[in-house]
């Protein structure tokens, strides 16, 4: 793939990068708020909402693997990509720390950064996870340099089981039986079960190894059943199992359907050459928009909640909010990225 700017990856990230923003704000938060004795189609929209923003993550996973794990690497190589990222963690979150609570106590910060616990940089938790990416790239590789697409589909049929059947059936029979039952948490085939290894390997499988053409018009109708279905699916287990147990289990079923939606979208039919150049320069903002959103939400989202009468729903709000965010953050990425070229130059 190269240097070049990937159409359908950069909308991607733009989606992720939006989703993510929506994930720390009181209207997702909103999502899973309601009475429990409402039906459960009264409710399906808002939890609908809450499943599709859970795709966040994952899909820069998914995104992340088929990059990364996509060319052969050195130690040094990830070590020294590891090291500069650790860097940029640091450095945001004692920013974001200072922004928020309006000093900065060494000791308490020293101690919760070990733990993703710093107050004001919670987001930041994703960069912890792509370290830990970083550090097994040169391992993972050696898995995807002789990864088949029927090995994929195994990766992807046996989490189907570990994470979303298996948990869904004894979700019900819980219910039924009154009982306790889960599975033994010495059940862990890490490449199946465990995000930051598995979206890697599977985004890189389905980019990669996956001829997204043949999928044709029935494929993709077929793409866009799952992921609907899906998401109201877990809409129903959730609130089966009432809102403060959120139902997770078929997440990477929704994000990998939507990831192949948007990539058969954008390949099948190529944008127009300036759409593409817009999607492309947006998406390379997207990294510093996601470092900057928890300044500017320290900032900004008491004045745009402030704009909603008491007891008025918030996703609206959280929504203008996300744009503003995504706007606001992308002028300073830019101009950072200008000035950055400007020195080099």
């Amino acid at each position: 793939m190269g240097k070049k700017r990937i159409c359908y990856l950069d909308l991607l990230r733009i989606i992720a990068c939006f989703l993510v923003l929506f994930n720390h704000t009181l209207g997702y938060i909103n999502c899973f708020k309601y009475d429990d004795s409402a039906p459960f189609i009264s409710v399906l929209p808002q939890l609908f909402v809450g499943m599709l923003i859970k795709v966040n993550v994952p899909l820069f996973f998914m995104i992340s693997g088929t990059l990364l794990l996509g060319r052969d690497m050195t130690l040094k190589d990830t070590l020294k990509k590891a090291l500069r990222f650790f860097v940029i963690l640091l450095i945001f979150s004692i920013a974001a720390n200072i922004v928020y609570t309006g000093h900065f106590y060494i000791p308490g910060f020293v101690r919760n950064f070990a733990s993703a616990t710093v107050d004001g940089a919670g987001p930041y938790w994703y960069l912890y996870s792509y370290i830990g990416i970083l550090l097994m790239a040169v391992f993972l590789r050696y898995i995807t340099m002789n990864l088949t697409f029927d090995q994929t589909l195994y990766i992807i049929v046996v989490r189907l089981f570990a994470t979303g059947i298996v948990p869904m059936a004894i979700l019900f029979l819980n219910r039924k039986m009154d009982s306790n039952m889960y599975i033994a948490p010495e059940f862990n085939p890490v490449l199946m079960v465990v995000d930051c290894v598995f979206y890697p390997v599977v985004g890189y499988g389905l980019d990669r190894l996956l001829d997204i053409r043949k999928l044709g018009t029935k494929g993709l109708c077929a793409l866009l059943l799952v992921f609907f279905g899906t998401g109201i699916l877990e809409s129903f287990l959730t609130w089966y199992a009432g809102a403060s147990n959120v139902f997770s289990g078929f997440d990477f079923v929704m994000t990998t359907a939507l990831f192949l939606i948007i990539k058969y979208l954008l390949t099948v039919r190529e944008p127009a050459d300036a759409l593409q150049r817009a999607v492309c320069a947006a998406g390379r903002l997207t990294f510093g928009i996601y470092l900057l959103d928890p300044i500017i939400g320290t900032l900004l989202k008491p004045l745009f909640y402030g704009m909603v009468p008491e007891g008025k729903s918030l996703f609206g709000v959280s929504l203008l909010y996300c744009a503003a965010s995504m706007v606001i953050g992308g002028a300073v990425t830019l101009v950072w990225q200008v000035m950055k070229r400007g020195v080099k130059a």
